[in-house]
């Protein structure tokens, strides 16, 4: 196989895609696309996301040192993509777009209606990374819907939620499952 080389970039790097949430001092919820997010700790369990540039969720997340982590789904992808260009600071993106959300459950902080797996995370470290700010959070609680019959490690069915995949400048849909870890070992 042939291969190519090109300078560094953020070119081709799928990744899910989550709306970060978080009240203003006025409890106005404000949320977020973000697309850099992955897992940083099992014990406790913590999550962490980077942005960069200024934006509302950024002090908010700052101000409140807390978060929502709402997936999102294909159904939803006409929300995130709002919520991820347009400006908090020129809008009330819940109010112009009609987002239904609600207050989590371990923690005060805004968490979608339509999401159906959802983290509420308490915010324990910001760590400057070039252009940009990781934000690590500690899971204080997950809120998911009652249709996720298995919620245990490799147990959440992916074609029933249907989550939206980015890559940049596209959303995408998964497929179909094509195997679990461990499966080389047979």
């Amino acid at each position: 196989m042939t291969k190519s080389f090109i300078s560094a970039q953020r070119g081709f790097f799928p990744q899910p895609a989550y709306l970060i949430g978080a009240y203003d001092k006025e409890k106005i919820a404000n949320f977020t696309l973000i697309t850099w997010i992955t897992f940083c700790s099992v014990e406790p369990p913590m999550l962490m996301f980077a942005s960069r540039g200024k934006k509302l969720m950024r002090e908010l997340v700052e101000t409140t040192k807390q978060f929502s982590a709402n997936l999102v789904t294909e159904e939803m992808k006409n929300m995130a993509d709002y919520c991820g260009t347009t400006s908090g600071y020129k809008e009330n993106k819940c109010a112009e777009f009609g987002i239904a959300y609600t207050t989590g459950s371990a923690l005060d902080v805004p968490i979608l209606e339509k999401s159906p797996w959802i983290y509420e995370c308490k915010l324990v470290n910001m760590i400057e990374a070039g252009s940009g700010f990781i934000y690590v959070g500690q899971i204080e609680g997950i809120i998911f819907e009652d249709k996720i019959e298995e919620t245990g490690y490799g147990k959440i069915n992916m074609e029933d939620i249907k989550p939206l995949i980015y890559s940049p400048g596209s959303y995408y849909g998964i497929g179909s499952k094509i195997g679990s870890v461990g499966d080389s070992k047979h």
